[in-house]
């Protein structure tokens, strides 16, 4: 019969096989999504033998990419608060385990506290949240465009869709932003007790 002591490893070894299977998977996609996304706006804008065939197309595209990053941004949001539950329930049975040099108990904060996956996160997603907004309200369709324009003419984009990108990107990385805020604030707590407990020192150190 197992001991209590095997119990508690087995469920740990678990706990680490499935944060680190979320976290490759968020990693994958983090890298992959700018890649495919830029390449495929990238092929739609700059070939002129298929811009009069597939401008028309422009917006419907957009706001079907605008809807799938969403989707993942959503899903990366929720990624990330179950990393966030594993890494504690991983530091309590390290805990239990007497495991003092664990890879969560260890496991070091982000840069400058803020820096870090959910930040990079947050940077990417409104990124290609925001091109795909360009890309949906950039671009007049082809029969208004046919008028003034011909086959070898570059394509003009309206202006206004620029500053409804750079709102989309402000308020996806708003959003990360202080979302990561909250997942860190223990840490940042940690820091500011330790910061306390310094000072405190060094007023006593300098009054003797």
């Amino acid at each position: 019969m197992a001991s209590p002591q095997d119990e508690i490893l087995k469920v740990y070894e678990q706990l680490c096989n499935s944060y680190r299977a979320i976290d490759d998977f968020r990693a994958k996609l983090l890298g992959f999504l700018p890649l495919a996304t830029g390449t495929g706006v990238f092929l739609l804008i700059t070939d002129q033998a298929k811009i009069k065939f597939i401008q028309p197309l422009f917006r419907p595209i957009g706001a079907f990419g605008f809807i799938i990053t969403l989707g993942l941004f959503f899903y990366e949001l929720y990624g990330i608060k179950k990393c966030t539950h594993l890494i504690r329930a991983g530091i309590e049975l390290e805990n239990d385990l007497k495991i003092r040099s664990g890879q969560f108990t260890k496991r070091p904060p982000g840069v400058a506290l803020l820096i870090n996956e959910p930040l990079a996160a947050g940077v990417i997603y409104p990124a290609v949240l925001a091109a795909w907004t360009f890309l949906l309200l950039a671009f007049p369709q082809f029969q208004d465009a046919a008028q003034g324009q011909t086959q070898d003419t570059p394509l003009q984009f309206q202006d206004a869709a620029q500053w409804w990108a750079i709102r989309v990107f402000l308020v996806g990385f708003a959003v990360s932003f202080f979302y990561d805020l909250w997942l860190v604030k223990g840490d940042i707590r940690n820091t500011i007790n330790r910061l306390k407990k310094w000072l405190r020192s060094f007023e006593k150190a300098s009054g003797k």
